[in-house]
């Protein structure tokens, strides 16, 4: 592909979109720019006008870096669809783009949502504000885990309902293959840790998870309203897994006793004790901690991140530790290679 095809233009973009969605064959694509640039993709706004409309459409595209961006894209255009069918709150998708892509990579164009991140608001400003942000968090994670997963999945007999042990197996074996490439293979205990504890974990209640809920992918519109963005991970599996990464990624950027609200907020809301949350956190604790480590060894682009990524992740390394930390903590175990890293910097 070359560079040329790889540039997103409007008047590309406006070409695929008079082909690929009828109800918009008039329409142009106007004030196309790029707003934000992430670990694993990059967002375009641009809005979509007529002669015939007197209000332009807003939209984003979002493309996918990447090894894995062709099958990212399709998960998250599934999920958003499934969700927004089901009345959760996520952004109305228009079009999936996978080899037709006009930015010459795997992108969906979905609405544009006027509203901003929440996660400074939530833990900086006035209490009550950090307060109210912290609530509606909790709620709106709590009312995804709540959602029949009979409704976001096409197969009426999957295999998770005859093997409560399903997830986690999964998890272990996808785990097993981690801790055997280069520059992870001091990681082998902890998989030998939870491995021994996979029996006490049977799944009772499956769910539709986020795998990357935190206020910042929540987005806080004007009239109090709130969207859920960045679906590309979402899977029906055990909501434990989701909840100790929320508590693993926030806790450990925030420290102080924020993990332990996550959890004392979430049982709360749910009504019951979340049992053997510390196995999950291990598993937590254990990805987040190797992504790092195999970013910098192989380059993001070995865990589907965009290149590039490795520099953003050095500056995480103080929140690294204190996940770190936290994994010591429950397990007793230590991890050379997240230590010759953390002495290093």
């Amino acid at each position: 592909m070359s560079q040329e095809s790889e540039t997103l233009t409007e008047a590309r973009l406006q070409r695929y979109i008079r082909t690929t969605l009828p109800e918009y064959g008039k329409a142009e694509v106007v004030g196309l720019k790029e707003i934000t640039s992430g670990w694993e993709t990059d967002v375009y706004a641009f809005d979509l006008t007529a002669q015939d409309v007197t209000r332009p459409l807003p939209l984003v595209l979002r493309a996918y870096q990447g090894q894995d961006a062709r099958e990212k894209s399709g998960l998250e255009f599934d999920a958003l669809r499934r969700l927004h069918n089901v009345g959760y709150p996520v952004p109305k998708t228009l079009a999936l783009a996978l080899e037709d892509s006009p930015a010459g990579r795997p992108c969906i164009i979905m609405e544009r949502i006027a509203g901003h991140g929440m996660w400074r608001k939530t833990f900086q400003g006035p209490e009550e504000q950090q307060r109210a942000l912290f609530a509606l968090f909790l709620r709106l994670f709590v009312q995804l885990h709540q959602l029949d997963w009979h409704d976001m999945v096409d197969d009426t007999n999957p295999l998770f309902l005859s093997n409560p042990y399903h997830f986690v197996d999964a998890a272990l074996a996808r785990y097993r293959g981690l801790s055997a490439q280069p520059g992870v293979t001091t990681y082998v205990p902890i998989v030998d840790w939870l491995d021994a504890r996979r029996d006490l974990v049977p799944c009772r209640r499956p769910a539709p998870i986020h795998w990357d809920f935190h206020p910042e992918n929540i987005l806080l519109c004007d009239d109090g309203s709130a969207v859920v963005i960045d679906w590309s991970q979402y899977q029906i599996s055990d909501p434990r897994f989701d909840l100790a990464w929320t508590m693993t990624l926030v806790g450990g950027q925030e420290g102080g006793n924020v993990r332990e609200r996550i959890l004392s907020g979430y049982e709360a809301l749910t009504g019951e004790v979340v049992e053997q949350i510390e196995v999950f956190e291990v598993f937590a604790c254990a990805k987040r901690l190797a992504s790092v480590t195999i970013s910098l060894s192989l380059g993001a682009e070995a865990v589907g991140m965009r290149a590039g990524s490795e520099e953003m992740m050095l500056k995480m390394l103080p929140a690294m530790a204190r996940v770190y930390a936290r994994l010591q903590e429950i397990s007793g175990l230590r991890i050379p290679d997240v230590e010759r890293l953390l002495n290093a910097v």
